[in-house]
């Protein structure tokens, strides 16, 4: 009987073992893994959310590197199916950003990555700015938008150029004809030429430890023309003017004009000044244009003006890098024959001599209205001379008539000489 109890005890502990057996198993979810895709969201500056696919046949967490970036759901358990995970990211007022989303089983010491970028922060208004201003905006955001007119000076081939206002100067590194993003490089616009007035948009940016505007693009362009000689006033016989005291109503024009210079001519109380020079010597040509003068009923004209040549190679090259002109009712400029006695000798030359001309006849322009140009040139291989303009007059000639068989060179002071009235 007792092994009988023994027996059937025995029997009821291996049934129990053989349910136990075959109640339920864990689920075979497969070699372990965790794969979330795409490795990499974009984002634009206004943020907002996207989804990752994940496949994890294990627990899982995941963890983001930067407080900008949020995920839902934070974890979750293994599954043979492809969980979705929500991405969200904050709208951005700064410079762009990254962080990274790690996906990990920290068990299997398994892991998957997917990195998040977004957008910077452009700002849609645009600062206007001097040149001065610009180059002073140190700690001005990366993305501002900055708007400066001036003039184009040193255009290169490469479309660089140095942007001129009345405060100072900036380097411009190209430009586009359009509005363009952040980062494209510029380059030289046909419609852009040297001493242009335009008004530009760009950035700042630092180059070497020097401001430039980059990235930038064209608003609008004003195509430079040189001023019009015939624009000047038109003034009667007789004429007299001193540049010392004024400008005097003078056009200047600059058909060989190097834009690392200012100017050519320039006026100052020793009148109007011609020079190539600034800390070397340039390849130049600028006419100074006169007021025109109506000889209309003028007796014996004569054309006279006062002058000082220094700085040239000598005096020889001051009378061969100046001229003076004449045109006659607005037509073709013809050069005036103005002698060697008009010029300063070698010792005159030397002293920086005001030197007064010789007086011009101008009977063949009687009748006419005449204009005179003095015209100023330079080289970079010699020495730039300076040229002082420093009056100008057209008068009736007060000298006695020349004798009628003379031979140029007599004294015509000498009292027993006899005119040709």
């Amino acid at each position: 009987m007792k092994n009988q109890l023994l027996k059937t005890l025995s029997l009821a502990v291996v049934a129990l073992f053989a349910i136990n057996a075959c109640g339920p198993k864990e689920p075979d979810y497969g070699e372990p893994a965790v794969k979330a895709s795409p490795a990499s969201l974009e984002f634009g500056v206004e943020g907002g959310s996207k989804t990752v696919s994940l496949t994890a046949t294990v627990k899982w967490t995941v963890s983001s590197s930067q407080t900008w970036v949020t995920v839902e759901p934070l974890s979750g358990d293994p599954s043979k199916e492809t969980q979705t995970v929500t991405v969200t990211v904050t709208a951005n007022d700064n410079l762009e950003r990254e962080a990274e989303l790690v996906f990990s089983c920290l068990e299997n010491k398994l892991k998957s990555v997917v990195k998040v970028s977004q957008a910077a922060y452009v700002p849609a208004e645009v600062q206007d700015k001097t040149a001065a201003q610009f180059l002073a905006a140190s700690d001005t955001y990366k993305y501002q938008k900055m708007r400066l007119s001036g003039v184009v000076k040193s255009l290169k081939s490469d479309g660089s150029f140095s942007l001129k206002d009345e405060s100072g100067s900036v380097t411009v590194a190209g430009l586009s004809a359009s509005e363009v993003p952040y980062g494209t490089e510029g380059g030289k616009l046909s419609n852009v030429a040297e001493r242009d007035a335009v008004t530009i948009v760009g950035y700042r940016v630092d180059v070497d430890g020097k401001a430039q505007l980059k990235y930038g693009w064209l608003e609008s362009v004003t195509p430079y023309s040189e001023p019009d000689p015939n624009s000047v006033a038109t003034k009667s016989f007789p004429y007299e003017v001193d540049y010392t005291s004024a400008e005097n109503g003078v056009v200047v024009n600059n058909p060989v004009f190097p834009y690392d210079l200012e100017y050519i001519w320039s006026w100052s109380s020793n009148g109007w000044t011609a020079s190539g020079y600034k800390n070397k010597s340039y390849t130049t040509e600028s006419c100074l244009y006169t007021e025109k003068v109506d000889l209309k009923g003028a007796n014996k004209p004569v054309f006279a003006f006062e002058h000082v040549l220094t700085n040239f190679n000598d005096y020889l090259a001051a009378r061969q890098e100046t001229s003076v002109w004449i045109s006659k009712d607005g037509g073709e400029w013809e050069k005036l024959p103005v002698s060697a006695y008009s010029y300063p000798n070698e010792e005159e030359y030397a002293k920086g001599d005001i030197i007064p001309s010789e007086s011009i006849s101008l009977e063949d322009y009687i009748g006419s209205v005449v204009q005179f140009k003095f015209t100023y040139t330079s080289k970079e291989e010699s020495e730039a001379g300076t040229w002082q303009i420093r009056k100008v007059s057209v008068t009736a000639n007060e000298e006695p008539d020349q004798p009628e068989n003379s031979t140029g060179t007599e004294d015509y002071n000498k009292p027993d000489w006899e005119w040709n009235k």
